[in-house]
């Protein structure tokens, strides 16, 4: 099972600390990722799947809360979830 990492931040895009979790897939990972948005009151959270010997780091999404009210949007290239 990969191992992600989440940063979640501020509107203006820092991030001030990181969370490593293992996921299932990407589409769990965003799963995961909105309820971390909601557990630290922040912005969004930038998901990335760390280096290994084979690749680089990957980008795998964004989790944006919008409208102040936790409505949140995972985005990703290709595809989005909202929940």
């Amino acid at each position: 099972m990969p191992t992600y990492l989440f940063y979640p931040h501020r509107a203006d895009g820092v991030s001030l600390t990181f969370i490593a979790e293992a996921a299932e897939s990407d589409k769990e990972a965003l799963i995961l990722a909105s309820e971390i948005a909601t557990a630290h009151d922040c912005s969004g959270v930038f998901i990335w799947e760390p280096a290994t010997e084979q690749r680089h780091d990957r980008f795998v999404g964004e989790v944006r809360r919008q409208d102040g009210v936790g409505r949140r949007r995972a985005e990703q290239a290709g595809a989005s979830l909202e929940t």
